[in-house]
């Protein structure tokens, strides 16, 4: 039986007339891990929340590096939800001094002890027996795509994508009322993941990263992940130097009101550009987009992404010619055929013309002209309150995940703010550049993961995307790889 606070949004007419602001939808949303048992979310919602995952900036080479299965039987939730209390009783008991009251530093101390004891048990994390619908998010370890690897050889490139896909889900959920929670525990160990990726029949080339729930609240959750200041993970022009907010530069700073915009609408348009307008953008505004990027997820509370603001002329030129070099690399770029053959996701007729224009723009034309660019960076174990060592193995790229996801978010935000974005990747997607990167703006090169730039700006010629092929029953399997859905009917 549906609860009171989600029972008003069962009717279908009444969903699509439904409204939710964009910063309300940001400010609001939290994770919920308890669920109401046998609530069935209505048809039309579900797909809107899945249809979500395509309002994303497509990669530039055109792969969907992601996919989600849908776990349809009792038996692998009951394995989902079994592996999650295993593991997580064992990390957080392993050493209750570090992942217990210490872990939990950000909380009231009268509280920890209680916290950390609920949470040693691990049946915080066993909601996949509840959700009304549980996915398990996969991405490619570089295969799966058209032909060879043709954007980059570093993973978390391709990873953060998933991310984006993710936060407008949550999104789109929220606004109906749908609740949602990204659980890592039942994949965060090796041999588990080995388990789970052999009961959906997954090929050895994508990986597995936890069970991603949605369902209708018990009760709404007002508390969350304890949310840090700007000035400690924006930094200015270069490393280390913090931004200093608006309240702190203007003796007459007051509150801001714009226009309302409904969280749906904005996502299903959001504002890329292939070109800026010259003009500043009001400080506000780079203020605002920068402070949806908070209230992102972050994992255990780690904070593992850090933003440099950029404005300077010459950083943003050394920056396009680390994309723009890109176009020339060898099994990349440099011959049309080769690039031809990785248009199998666009319509056979329109191949051609891509081929063409992406030669003719080149790559990264826009970033001098963006007003202000945005540097985004993770990291996987290092700069983080307490040691993890994922027990003993890796940790799937929930980071990078989280870090796209509040990637998502700025773009969102940015959008409602009516302002033009673009995303770069082809910048972070060398070696050498990477390295280059991180000289230039005096980054820490070994505990750091550059993932792409932002433009922000004035909007200029809004981007077309060529018609794509891909449709939602490639990206959603039912129950098993492969087994290609029926939400596209």
């Amino acid at each position: 039986m549906i609860s009171a606070y989600s029972s008003a949004l069962t009717d279908s007419t009444e969903l699509k007339e439904a409204n939710m602001d964009v910063f309300q939808t940001i400010y609001e949303k939290r994770s919920i891990r308890v669920f109401e048992e046998n609530a069935t979310i209505p048809e039309d919602v579900l797909l809107k929340v899945f249809n979500a995952v395509r309002y994303i900036l497509p990669m530039p080479t055109g792969e969907y590096p992601f996919r989600f299965i849908v776990v349809n039987e009792d038996q692998t939730r009951e394995l989902l939800a079994l592996s999650a209390k295993e593991v997580s009783s064992m990390l957080f008991g392993s050493s209750f001094e570090v992942f217990g009251p210490g872990h939990l530093w950000y909380l009231p101390e009268k509280t920890r002890l209680k916290v950390a004891e609920y949470t040693t048990t691990g049946d915080l994390w066993t909601y996949t027996r509840e959700a009304s619908v549980v996915l398990v998010p996969v991405y490619t370890r570089g295969a799966w795509v058209d032909t060879i690897t043709g954007l980059s050889d570093q993973i978390d490139i391709y990873v953060q994508y998933l991310g984006m896909a993710v936060q407008n889900m949550w999104l789109i959920g929220k606004k109906f009322g749908v609740g949602s929670a990204y659980n890592g525990m039942p994949l965060l160990d090796v041999r588990r993941r080995e388990g789970i990726a052999d009961q959906l029949a997954l090929p050895w080339s994508w990986e597995p990263t936890g069970a991603l729930c949605f369902g209708y609240p018990k009760q709404q959750r007002y508390y969350g992940p304890a949310r840090t200041h700007l000035d400690e993970v924006v930094f200015q022009e270069y490393w280390g130097l913090p931004y200093e907010r608006l309240a702190f530069r203007e003796t007459n700073y007051k509150e801001i009101e714009f226009e309302e915009k409904d969280v749906e609408d904005v996502i299903e348009n959001l504002n890329f550009v292939d070109s800026f307008e010259k003009g500043e953008v009001p400080e506000w505004k780079i203020e605002k987009v920068m402070d949806a990027a908070l209230w992102g997820p972050v994992p255990e509370n780690f904070k593992n992404w850090r933003f440099l603001l950029i404005r300077d002329l010459e950083s943003k030129k050394f920056i396009e010619k680390l994309a723009s070099d890109r176009i020339h690399v060898p099994w990349i770029h440099n011959w049309p055929e080769h690039l031809y053959s990785k248009m199998d996701h666009l319509a056979e007729n329109s191949r051609l013309k891509e081929v063409e224009r992406f030669f003719d723009e080149g790559i990264g034309a826009w970033i001098t002209s963006a007003d202000t660019l945005v540097l985004v960076l993770t990291t996987v174990f290092n700069w983080r309150d307490q040691p993890y060592p994922a027990m003993g193995a890796d940790c799937c790229h929930m980071f990078t995940i989280s870090t796209g996801a509040v990637i998502q978010n700025m773009i969102v935000a940015a959008s409602a703010l009516n302002l033009g974005i673009n995303y770069d990747v082809w910048s972070c997607s060398d070696t050498r550049g990477i390295a280059m990167l991180m000289e230039h703006f005096g980054i820490p090169q070994t505990t750091w993961i550059p993932l792409g730039v932002l433009g922000l700006g004035k909007p200029g010629i809004k981007k077309e995307f060529p018609p794509r092929k891909r449709s939602l029953n490639s990206i959603f399997y039912d129950g098993i790889w492969g087994n290609e859905s029926n939400y596209e009917k």
